[in-house]
This record gives C-alpha cells, sequence and structure tokens, in this order.
C-alpha cells in the first residue's frame, strides 16, 4: 500500500500522505471538533484525518484539489452523511462564504497542508473571521520559528503577524518517517485560536506590508531600514518616528515587543 501512495504521490502537489494513524487521530483532537459543528479540512488526501472526524459527528467539508484523490474520497465517504468531499484549489477558498452558503457562522479548519502553500495559508488565518480554532501541519523549522515568543532572536515576519491576533500553540512533532513518500524533514502541528490583542491593527493588510518592510533587512537598525535614504530628512523621520511610538529606533525588527510593533505601526501610519 505504501509503494501505491508513493507512486500516486504528485510531488508538483506537495503530496505527502499522513500514514501512522496514531498521529492523525493526535492532530484530530487537537481541533476538538463537536457534533454537528461545521469544519473545513485542508487537502485531505487519502482521508487520514478525514476518517476521524467523520467519527466526531461534525459536519465535514473536505477540499481537494487532486481530481483522483477527491473522487477516490467521495467513494470512500459516500455513505458518510455529514462528509462532503470539494474538488478545488484551497486558495480560492473563502471560507466565511463556504460557512455562510451552508446556514454556518462559525467554523474550525484543519489540515496536512504542502510546504510550498505554507506562509500563503498561515497568513490568511487572520483573516478568516469565522474560525474559533485552526490546526495546521506545516514545515518544523517554521513552526518554531511562529511559536518563538515576539523579541527574541528567531521571531520573524510570521511570527509577529500571527501572534498580533492568535494565540498559537505547537501541539505536536510528527516526524518525517509518519508520512508516504517520507519528505526530508519533520513537521509540527501549530494550533491557532483568535484573540484579539489590544492595540492590534484593524487593517490587516498595511500592517503587513509595514512588517515585511521592517523585517526587510532584518540585521540593520530599524531607522536605516524605515528610512533608507541617507539624508537629513530621514535623520528627522527617524526621530519624529521615535518619539511618536516611544521604540527605539536604532533596535532591530527581531527585538521589537508586541507593544512596540503597534505603537510604531499606528505612529508611522500618523506621520503619513
Amino acid at each position: 500500500m505504501a509503494d501505491n501512495m508513493h507512486r500516486r504521490a504528485k510531488k508538483s502537489l506537495g503530496q505527502n500522505y499522513l500514514v501512522t494513524d496514531a498521529v492523525a487521530e493526535r492532530i484530530v483532537e487537537a481541533l476538538s471538533p463537536e457534533q454537528g459543528e461545521l469544519i473545513f479540512e485542508i487537502g485531505p488526501g487519502r482521508g487520514a484525518l478525514t476518517s476521524h472526524l467523520s467519527a466526531s459527528g461534525a459536519d465535514v467539508v473536505a477540499f481537494e484539489i487532486d481530481k483522483v484523490l477527491a473522487e477516490e474520497l467521495k467513494r470512500e465517504f459516500r455513505d458518510n452523511g455529514n462528509i462532503e468531499i470539494v474538488r478545488e484549489d484551497i486558495l480560492k477558498i473563502d471560507f466565511d462564504r463556504e460557512a455562510e452558503k451552508r446556514g454556518k457562522k462559525k467554523y474550525k479548519i484543519i489540515g496536512n497542508i504542502p510546504y510550498m502553500l505554507s506562509s500563503t495559508i498561515l497568513l490568511g488565518i487572520p483573516g478568516w473571521d469565522g474560525s474559533t480554532r485552526t490546526v495546521i501541519m506545516v514545515q518544523k523549522e517554521v513552526a518554531e520559528r511562529i511559536v518563538t515568543p515576539v523579541g527574541e532572536r528567531n521571531c520573524g515576519l510570521l511570527t509577529v503577524f500571527l501572534q498580533s491576533y492568535l494565540n498559537v500553540e505547537k501541539v505536536l512533532k510528527v516526524v518525517a518517517g509518519s508520512f508516504c513518500p517520507r519528505p526530508g524533514v519533520d513537521s509540527a502541528v501549530l494550533r491557532f485560536i483568535p484573540f484579539r490583542k489590544e492595540g492590534a491593527p484593524a487593517d490587516r493588510m498595511l500592517y503587513f506590508a509595514f512588517l515585511k518592510k521592517a523585517f526587510s533587512m532584518r540585521r540593520k537598525k530599524l531607522r536605516n531600514v524605515l528610512f533608507r535614504e541617507d539624508t537629513a530628512a530621514k535623520r528627522e523621520g527617524a526621530e519624529r518616528l521615535e518619539i511618536l511610538s516611544g521604540v527605539d529606533m536604532s533596535k532591530r525588527a527581531e527585538n521589537l515587543k508586541l507593544d512596540d510593533w503597534f505603537n510604531l505601526f499606528s505612529s508611522y501610519v500618523e506621520m503619513g
């Protein structure tokens, strides 16, 4: 069976099938599915998580881009009234709209996502207004960076952006041998729970663009990243921003705490 999975896995889609049932069970437990609630599954593959989700009694909508896998899943779960298989590219899905189509406002999300889509999907989580909990498997190195406390050396753009709007927790390490074909790295499962932090910018996309600029040269001081021209106007701008925000502009991006980021962003926008 493993050989068959290996032959069918498509490198172009980043397919690595989870084959350790005990791991699948623990991932679903981290989501805490309940009877009758709506759950969206990203990339069900061969149904490792789907079967456990089905047993929970939740209403599961699984989005699979691979035509062959989608048809196999439809056959496998045709007698499960709480499982809906949809063949679609997850990047084209609006989860809030999908929930509304099914008469729901709230939902949970789960998925073992291809590494190549990790950043795109992770960045979308704060914008999923109806999501009450998201459980996602990503590359172990990415997971460790995301859960790093903001202000410590390993933190980055994803760390700050996601922790500005979500409580993030690493719940499980998954070794490469749990997949077929075996990937070159280990994975980790993260749980995201929305939490509105005081001062978090309402305009998430503008905030993200600001963070992206601030982290674009992470080894340089913030004054040299946010004000790149070596002119008197640059020095004046940096000094004014420091006074307005209360943030030391000689620091690097990785050294700032969340409150520093909120203050720096609001002051930067105020300055125009």
